[in-house]
């Protein structure tokens, strides 16, 4: 493939095992650029931002010399980012936010915007089924251009079959669905699909994936052993368009969405790359965003790049998996250790945690009185200073979102 297509469409997951690094060099340049050049262009913010930058940028590696884009940034002055007019923009996600009285982040995207997260989608679904597969889908789906429906969207033009649930409020009617059907791949978040398939062990499927910021390895061991299966890992977040990478049968890196996102790894607290090889935080730069542009974003998220070749013969730079948000990871008491101790015990279905000075309250659903004991002991000798009290949640709920977090009182 020449680089005209790629400059006219991208390139695609199935595409990369043939790119050479020169050619991605002279896309990704030529597409920063483009995306520079329009973002100041036509947004007030990064017009000022940017002002005194010599553009264009005579290599990707002048991108670290940029400011960074904050998560407050988008918070304060996501209106002045916006370079389209609002007839333009199809969707509008508003995200909380902690801080400053808890004022949300809003972002926006554009019809074409959502058009190339279906590609996306479109593409990296190929590791897992093919035309005629039944997929179901526990993700977000209440609005039009939610991830569950353009997910969907991306699989209806690979020709499987998209049934798309939405997030799971009843584990019982979702494990019924499911047997009516003859499912080949879920997907879902971590806490949800593990929940369904230990409360339906009957439940055969060829795959899952599992889509979140963070992915314990406990809740990935517990699924892959309870239904038999293989488990992906996709890590997207809204700033993305959802997508941003997904693991390939070898399971060596997630796959990045080259064509449309550029992914730095940087000094978590501070602001320079880091070595090749070496754990950061993820940094992005869209190349195609039309609605609202994003220059090196800090995600907040550390991971490192993979530059080893894959075994599936591509030679692109991957995303390994991610381990957490970095200001969680600086906690003494942190979701992702709570996550990994209590996931791995298959009489624990979910739990919820309060954390109240020096006592740490679980809510846990458990099968059995042997699931709160295991609960109490795990966590009693991971952190012995704590007064651990453990009790049965007072419905059984699940998560509905990706992320899970400790509740912090004081």
């Amino acid at each position: 493939m020449d680089m005209d297509q790629y400059m006219k469409d991208g390139f695609s997951q199935a595409f990369d095992q043939g790119i050479s690094a020169d050619a991605l060099a002279m896309y990704r340049l030529d597409m920063l650029n483009r995306q520079l050049g329009y973002a100041v262009g036509h947004s007030r913010f990064y017009r000022d931002r940017l002002s005194g930058i010599r553009l264009p940028l005579d290599s990707v590696d002048h991108l670290s010399g940029l400011p960074f884009t904050a998560a407050e940034d988008v918070r304060d002055h996501g209106a002045e980012m916006i370079c389209i007019g609002a007839d333009r923009i199809e969707r509008v996600v508003t995200l909380a936010s902690t801080g400053s009285g808890g004022k949300p982040k809003r972002l926006y995207f554009s019809k074409a915007d959502l058009e190339h997260s279906v590609d996306f989608f479109h593409e990296g679904m190929k590791y897992l089924c093919d035309a005629g597969d039944e997929v179901f889908i526990f993700m977000p789906a209440a609005s039009e251009y939610s991830i569950g429906r353009l997910l969907g969207e991306g699989l209806e033009k690979l020709g499987a079959k998209p049934y798309v649930f939405g997030m799971i409020s009843d584990v019982h009617e979702a494990a019924e669905t499911l047997r009516r059907a003859s499912p080949h791949t879920l997907v879902g978040t971590p806490s949800q699909m593990r929940k369904l398939l230990l409360s339906a062990p009957d439940i055969r499927v060829r795959n899952v994936l599992l889509s979140a910021d963070y992915i314990p390895l406990s809740a990935k061991e517990s699924i892959s052993r309870t239904a038999n299966c293989e488990v992906y890992e996709h890590y997207g977040l809204t700033e993305s368009g959802y997508g941003c990478a997904v693991e390939c049968p070898a399971h060596r890196g997630q796959h990045i969405r080259h064509d449309e996102l550029l992914l730095e790894i940087v000094e978590p607290y501070g602001a320079n790359p880091v070595s090749e090889g070496q754990w950061g935080e993820i940094v992005l730069t869209t190349l195609r965003r039309e609605a609202m542009p994003l220059i090196r974003y800090r995600t907040g998220d550390l991971s490192r790049l993979v530059h080893a070749p894959c075994a599936c013969g591509c030679k692109l730079p991957r995303l390994d998996r991610v381990l957490g948000r970095v200001s969680e990871l600086a906690r003494d008491i942190n979701i992702y250790e709570m996550d990994e101790l209590l996931l791995s015990c298959d009489s624990i279905l979910d739990y919820h945690a309060v954390l109240s000075d020096a006592t740490l309250t679980v809510e846990a659903e458990a099968a059995g009185q042997e699931g709160y004991d295991r609960c109490v002991k795990a966590l009693s000798e991971k952190w012995p200073d704590l007064i651990v009290e453990v009790i049965p949640a007072a419905e059984k709920k699940t998560e509905h979102g990706a992320k899970r977090s400790i509740n912090r009182s004081k």
